[in-house]
């Protein structure tokens, strides 16, 4: 039932398989390591093919390029995992097991217990590079793909631990890759498993990722991480169902940046994009906790004020129109863009029954008040 040349047959398969399949679904220039993964298992099944044959084939494919390519594939999970977090590492420590594993295996071709040993080792190395690598970037990773790959790995190094212990107390368990015995078999077979695992989890990262970057979008512009128009409408009736009952003052500021057009055309529309990110940033310092700040569309801006009242949203309106008018915004080469913005201001009253498009409305028509009475100031309405 644990026959190792079976289960080395099952190894390349299954590798093989996840190879082809992995390859098929990575995106063309995508930046998740999913190519680079399926570069690992393809390696990793000839590698097991090599051991396969041994005896078949010439010990130099069998035994040095098997094993060439076995490191090979876990340093290309180290490059995968990386491209997946958007990181960089020296390369020298992700290599550097493959040179000397190759050099291991030239020098004790003829030594199988210390070859094995050495070669345990540096896989031990490799995988808790792995190990380490995923806890680094544990926080930026969504969802729960994550606990896969990491069980996976731990499991391996189990696996490799466990042979290496077996190898210093019965040295007959290594007398042939394609012996069969209780720690050839659980080696294999579990090789087996935890790369399924470790793998399906690399998918599901890239999946959970992807989900959590378009629900983001849903709520937050591209541009200026602002929450978005969505966002706003969605919230704003929300709010004032909780002032109408708790009976507080809500208000809502419109912010337009005046003459806008012009720093288009004057300095182009990449600079345009690093004012409206400075105007966002300008914005949110200046706001607090529970306040909710938006892009509205173009050069617009919202901010919702909860459990403020007209005297406080005037306040910080001309707060926020003083602060942009003193900021230093520039364009790409330097060159400082003068800015100045209009607001317009509606605050509801607790006793008041408005609805979203209603105060943001009253917000706008305010605004256009104040483009009309000569910008760079505030109005209500």
């Amino acid at each position: 039932m644990l026959h190792t040349p079976t289960l080395l047959f099952v190894n390349v398969s299954v590798m093989a398989t996840l190879a082809i399949c992995l390859g098929m679904v990575a995106p063309r220039g995508g930046r998740d390591g999913l190519r680079l993964w399926a570069g690992a298992l393809a390696a990793q099944s000839l590698a097991y093919l090599l051991f396969g044959l041994r005896g078949l084939v010439s010990d130099w494919l069998s035994i040095l390029v098997g094993n060439v390519l076995l490191f090979v594939s876990f340093s290309l999970m180290i490059e995968g995992l990386l491209q997946f977090q958007r990181t960089v590492r020296h390369r020298l420590y992700i290599w550097a097991p493959v040179a000397v594993g190759a050099m291991v295996f030239l020098v004790f071709m003829h030594d199988a217990r210390v070859r094995i040993l050495l070669g345990n080792l540096l896989i031990l190395f490799q995988l808790g590079q792995l190990c380490l690598q995923l806890r680094v970037g544990w926080a930026q990773m969504p969802g729960r793909g994550k606990y896969l790959v990491l069980v996976a790995f731990l499991v391996f190094v189990l696996i490799i631990a466990v042979r290496c212990v077996a190898l210093l107390i019965h040295t007959s368990y290594i007398t042939n890759v394609t012996d069969t015995n209780l720690v050839q078999a659980a080696t294999f077979l579990l090789a087996s498993i935890t790369m399924t695992l470790a793998n399906f989890g690399m998918v599901v990262m890239s999946k959970e990722r992807a989900d959590a970057l378009n629900r983001d979008l849903a709520l937050h512009d591209e541009l200026t991480r602002l929450h978005n128009r969505r966002y706003i409408q969605q919230t704003l009736p929300q709010q004032i169902a909780q002032a109408t009952r708790l009976r507080q003052p809500l208000s809502v500021l419109m912010l337009d940046i005046d003459h806008f057009k012009r720093v288009n055309d004057s300095f182009g529309h990449l600079s345009g994009d690093k004012v409206l990110r400075q105007l966002a940033a300008c914005i949110t310092e200046r706001l607090r906790a529970q306040d909710i700040a938006g892009r509205w569309g173009g050069e617009e801006f919202i901010v919702i004020l909860p459990n403020t009242d007209a005297t406080g949203g005037r306040v910080l309106a001309e707060g926020l129109r003083a602060a942009v008018g003193q900021e230093r915004f520039t364009a790409l080469d330097g060159q400082p863009i003068p800015l100045t913005i209009s607001v317009g201001l509606h605050a509801m009253l607790s006793s008041d029954e408005e609805t979203g498009d209603g105060m943001v409305g009253m917000a706008d028509r305010a605004l256009y008040l104040a483009k009309e009475n000569g910008r760079n100031r505030v109005e209500q309405l």
